[in-house]
C-alpha cells in the first residue's frame, strides 16, 4: 500500500537522474522528485509526511548545500542527505555544518548500498518521531499532573475556606454557646465533631482520591453540626453497601453537594430537607434532595460544581452529572 511506504524526495537538476532514481526505488518507497532546489522547496511546502530528502550537490541556481540549509530551517524534522563526487569534500563539510545532513553519498551510487543507507536513515527518522511522541506524552502528563495538583490545592483551599467562613463559624459557635449552658455532654460532642471536621480537611494533603467510607464519616460529623441548628428538619438517609465503601471519590465532593442542598433550600418544620445517599448500578453514588428553593436566591458562583467536574476530568473518563427535576435535585458522582 502506497500509504504505508515512507515518503522520500530526490532532488537533481538532470531529468535522467530523476527518472532513474524513481524507477529504482518506487517499489520500496513513495518517491517524489524535483528538478532543482526551488521546485523541491515548493513540494516540501505543499506535501505532508516527507521523511527523507536526498539532494545532488552540483546544481545550477541553488547548490545542494544551499538547498539543504533552507530545508534545515523550514523542515528540520526530515532526514537530509547529499550526493557528491569523491573530489567534492568541501561541499560535504559545508553540508554537515550548514545543512545538518545525516549522510553523504558518493557518485556513482550502488542500488543495494543506497537502499541500505536509506533504510537506516528511515529507521533513524522513525526512532526520532517516536522519541518526539514520547517527549510530547511526557510533557502532557507533566502538564496534567501539574494541573491536577493545582486543582487539588484549589479544591483544598476552597473547602477550607468554606469550612472556616465567618457564617459557618458564627452559626457553629453560637450553637455551641447555647449548648454549653443547656447540655454539657452534647456541647462536648459538638466540639469533638467540629475538631474532626477541621482535622479531616487539614489531613487531606495532596490526596486525589479518598475512600467513600472516610468521606461519609466526614459527612456524619458535618451533618451533626448542622442538625444542632436545624434539628429533625434536616434528614439524611443512606443506603451504601460495604463493597461501595471501599471505592473512592475526590475529597470533599460529598460535602460540596450536601452544603449546596442546605444553602439553596428552605429548611423548616413545614418544609423538612431530606438528603438521600444511594448507590446505583454498583459504581455511581446518587446524592438526592427534595427541591424547595429559597424565595430569596442565594448568591452562587457555580465554582464548586465546576471544580468537581475538573477534578474528575483529570483522573477519570467518567464525569459527574447534575440534574434538576421538578421537585428534586440529583447529583450522580462516579465511584472509582
Amino acid at each position: 500500500m502506497e500509504d504505508n511506504k515512507a515518503h522520500i524526495l530526490y532532488v537533481d537538476d538532470e531529468r535522467q537522474n530523476l527518472v532513474s532514481f524513481k524507477a529504482s526505488f518506487r517499489h520500496h518507497y513513495q518517491v517524489s522528485i524535483a528538478q532543482g532546489g526551488n521546485e523541491a522547496l515548493q513540494i516540501l511546502d505543499e506535501a505532508e509526511g516527507i521523511s527523507l530528502i536526498i539532494s545532488d550537490q552540483r546544481m545550477p541556481q541553488m547548490s545542494g548545500v544551499e538547498f539543504l540549509e533552507q530545508v534545515q530551517a523550514k523542515h528540520p524534522e526530515a532526514v537530509r542527505m547529499i550526493m557528491t563526487g569523491y573530489s567534492d569534500i568541501e561541499a560535504v563539510i559545508q553540508a554537515i555544518n550548514k545543512g545538518k545532513i545525516y549522510y553523504y553519498i558518493t557518485k556513482p551510487w550502488n542500488l543495494d548500498e543506497l537502499k541500505m543507507i536509506i533504510d537506516k536513515a528511515l529507521d533513524s527518522f522513525r526512532l526520532q518521531q517516536e522519541n518526539q511522541v514520547l517527549h510530547a506524552e511526557k510533557a502532557l502528563l507533566e502538564l496534567k499532573n501539574a494541573k491536577q495538583e493545582r486543582e487539588n490545592i484549589r479544591s483544598r483551599f476552597e473547602a477550607l475556606k468554606n469550612q472556616v467562613n465567618p457564617h459557618f463559624l458564627f452559626n457553629s459557635l453560637n450553637a455551641l454557646s447555647t449548648l454549653v449552658h443547656e447540655d454539657a455532654d452534647l456541647a462536648e460532642s459538638f466540639i469533638l465533631k467540629l475538631t474532626r471536621i477541621y482535622r479531616y480537611v487539614l489531613d487531606l494533603n495532596d490526596r486525589t482520591l479518598i475512600p467513600l467510607e472516610d468521606e461519609l464519616g466526614f459527612i456524619d460529623n458535618y451533618l451533626f453540626l448542622q442538625q444542632i441548628r436545624f434539628g429533625n428538619n434536616l434528614r439524611l438517609y443512606r443506603q451504601v453497601d460495604r463493597e461501595a465503601l471501599r471505592k473512592k471519590v475526590p475529597p470533599l465532593s460529598l460535602q460540596l453537594l450536601v452544603e449546596n442542598a442546605i444553602k439553596h433550600n428552605v429548611i423548616s418544620a413545614e418544609n423538612a430537607l431530606t438528603i438521600e445517599l444511594r448507590v446505583e448500578e454498583g459504581d455511581v453514588l446518587l446524592v438526592k434532595n427534595n427541591l424547595q428553593k429559597r424565595l430569596r436566591k442565594v448568591e452562587s458562583t457555580g465554582l464548586g460544581l465546576k471544580n468537581l467536574r475538573s477534578r474528575y476530568q483529570l483522573i477519570s473518563d467518567r464525569m459527574p452529572e447534575f440534574v434538576e427535576e421538578k421537585d428534586a435535585y440529583l447529583a450522580r458522582i462516579p465511584l472509582l
